[in-house]
């Protein structure tokens, strides 16, 4: 493989959004330290593989099975909606994503095996990620197209990555963990709307049923509002004394102003990139400002 092919691979894999995953991941993990558990790094490292291994099968299987959808985005795609656009555009064979997906596939069950030794209950939500994941794109499923894609991935992110952070440390659930990431949840799915705005006209055109067309354009956009104002509602009422989340307070306003902005302007949907990179830095933001925070009451206990 050259440098060119490499370089390729390594934009299909999407590197961006699986340091995200990483910092849920931590975040569950943190979570069980503050609680007095001591760090088992063994089980942080198998939980973090994990992790990965199936974010990298739901990736390839997307890019896959999403090939003729990338393809009608065209000029319209972001950093963050419309696949990577190194298979439509030729730089790699599509074979090639779906190798990678039969590959992760195969590793993601072996960590569900290996992760469910240690907890039992890892058998359940690795596979119910597995399967979260990998069907959002592929047949007979389709998830994506389903009407109920965006809820499941934004479950599967924000709610089961920390949750496995947490299990693979603390090897018992705790209702402490839902508290936590109702917020980000609702966030996330906020975000997950951004990326189907600028696809909207494709995914019209080739028959794919989000949310967003379901729903049309504006609909969605005022369901984006109210996605936001919830998840920020709610850190304000169940974290009212914590001053680093108030920092998503200004942000949240932005990505919600400039989603009015948008609805009401007569020119169209401008700058679909913009919003789409908001959402991002807001939806990583969060999970790290909670992290910072449960670092930082920990050493105050010591």
């Amino acid at each position: 493989m050259n440098v060119k092919k490499a370089w390729a691979f390594v934009r299909l894999t999407r590197p961006l959004f699986l340091g995200g995953a990483v910092v849920l991941y931590l975040l569950g993990a943190v979570l069980a330290w503050t609680q007095g558990v001591a760090v088992d790094w063994l089980h942080w490292l198998l939980g973090q593989l994990l992790v990965t291994s199936i974010q990298l099968t739901t990736h390839y299987a997307n890019e896959y099975y999403d090939y003729e959808v990338d393809a009608a985005i065209g000029s319209a795609r972001t950093p963050f909606s419309g696949g990577s656009g190194v298979l439509v555009s030729g730089q790699l064979d599509r074979s090639v994503a779906l190798h990678a997906t039969h590959l992760c596939l195969v590793l993601s069950i072996i960590m569900i095996v290996v992760c469910g030794l240690s907890s039992p209950l890892m058998w359940i939500i690795g596979t119910l990620g597995l399967l979260g994941g990998y069907f959002y794109s592929a047949p007979p499923l389709k998830l994506e197209g389903s009407g109920w894609g965006e809820l499941n991935t934004a479950i599967l992110t924000a709610l089961l990555v920390p949750l496995t952070g947490y299990m693979m440390q603390a090897q018992r659930f705790d209702s402490i963990v839902l508290l936590i990431c109702a917020p980000l949840v609702l966030i996330y799915l906020a975000m997950i709307l951004t990326f189907e705005f600028p696809d909207y006209p494709a995914d019209q055109a080739i028959g794919k049923r989000t949310i967003t067309v379901r729903l049309g354009l504006r609909r969605a956009a005022w369901l984006h509002n109210v996605l936001l104002i919830g998840g920020v509602a709610w850190i304000l009422i169940t974290a009212p004394h914590n001053p680093l989340l108030w920092l998503v307070v200004p942000l949240a306003g932005w990505q919600i102003a400039g989603v009015v902005w948008r609805v009401r302007a007569r020119s169209g949907w401008q700058r679909p990139a913009l919003l789409s990179g908001g959402a991002v830095t807001l939806a990583g933001l969060l999970p790290l400002l909670w992290l910072i925070d449960l670092l930082l009451s920990a050493n105050s206990l010591y």
